[in-house]
């Protein structure tokens, strides 16, 4: 049988969620307006990265020591080398790509919205994995599971937020990351997945 396992990064991957880091880092003031917001459905996710980037003014050293901060699941490595995974998220691949190969995880392919240092403290953002008839998400994770089920007899789905749901439930097998949204979603719907807490309990 021909498995793969499609894992969302932030917060599952690693202990915090990147993008809330940062910008809770160096605009704790404005990352609470914009929390809000986007609960509130002010903002869709298009229109925050739009003003993200906007408002970015970083040195892309403090970006890297950020990113420093930024610690994974202990046992992800080892589960990354005995399986096929591809990281599907609505982070950036810049932040992905650094915490991997700083954490020595090499060649996992990353569908996330790309994020290009363009001056010392500028950046442009892109989003080539978008559904114009979607954006709750950046990335379209469910178009992703869509390409893999033409390859793959079984497909495994690892995730923990909100962005997991509308892929998840389509997924052979779930696992919910334990005590967060996906978890609880998929309890209160009934829809059978297994809970975990770390990648070591992940087969």
């Amino acid at each position: 049988m021909k498995k793969i396992y499609l894992v969302d990064f932030d917060g599952t991957i690693s202990v915090v969620d990147t993008l809330v880091y940062i910008s809770t880092k160096f605009y704790p003031l404005q990352s609470k307006i914009w929390s809000k917001k986007i609960k509130s459905g002010e903002y869709n996710i298009l229109q925050w990265l739009k003003i993200f980037e906007e408002t970015f003014n970083i040195d892309e050293k403090d970006y890297l020591k950020a990113l420093d901060d930024i610690t994974i699941d202990p046992f992800f490595k080892e589960f990354a080398e005995k399986n096929e995974v591809r990281i599907v998220s609505g982070g950036f691949t810049y932040n992905i790509d650094y915490i991997l190969r700083r954490n020595g995880i090499q060649n996992v392919k990353i569908y996330a919205n790309t994020l290009e240092f363009i001056e010392k403290n500028k950046i442009r953002l892109e989003m080539n994995y978008l559904n114009e008839s979607c954006i709750l998400c950046g990335v379209c994770k469910r178009d992703i599971y869509y390409k893999y089920k033409k390859e793959y007899d079984w497909i495994v789905y690892i995730g923990d937020g909100i962005t997991d749901v509308c892929v998840a439930e389509f997924c052979d097998e779930i696992y919910a990351l334990k005590g967060y949204y996906l978890e609880d979603y998929l309890t209160t719907k009934g829809t059978p997945h297994k809970s975990f807490k770390n990648f070591s309990e992940i087969i």
